[in-house]
């Protein structure tokens, strides 16, 4: 089965969670980005208006991911939701093969991915990890183990 692991990550967290999920099933993580500057407090404030608000914005993935058999992605969750990249992203691919995984700090999981879904449409599967605490090495292993 053909897959393909892609991220967006503003801080540099969703990063390392994909760059680890990678090298554990041997493949080379996508990055996706976009066309806006979230650095500092601004840039902050500013997501959580975008994320709430459905605003748009304009995406590049930075690799080749078209023809894919299922697509995992790690995404921050931003005011409890979708971050902007992301959800633009998810309009390229068939979502019933998306795979999921959002870092958090402490946001209601469940509630996050009912919302990605109302947005979106029904994932594939989506699984929480929360990142900076000691069981993100564990989350981490028990979501590379589900696609071995």
């Amino acid at each position: 089965m053909n897959k393909v692991i892609l991220f967006f990550s503003r801080t540099g967290n969703s990063k390392r969670v994909a760059t680890k999920i990678a090298d554990g099933l041997g493949l080379k993580p996508i990055e996706i980005t976009d066309d806006k500057n979230w650095d500092g407090i601004f840039g902050y404030l500013k997501g959580g208006y975008y994320a709430s608000t459905n605003k748009s914005v304009n995406i590049k993935v930075n690799g080749d991911y078209k023809g894919a058999d299922e697509y995992i992605i790690v995404s921050p969750l931003w005011a409890g939701g979708p971050a902007p990249t992301v959800r633009e992203f998810l309009k390229q691919v068939p979502i019933n093969k998306v795979n999921l995984v959002l870092t958090c700090k402490g946001s209601d999981i469940k509630s996050a991915l009912t919302k990605y879904e109302n947005k979106v449409g029904k994932l594939k599967a989506g699984f929480g990890i929360v990142e900076r605490l000691k069981d993100e090495d564990k989350r981490v292993e028990e979501i590379i183990q589900l696609f071995k």
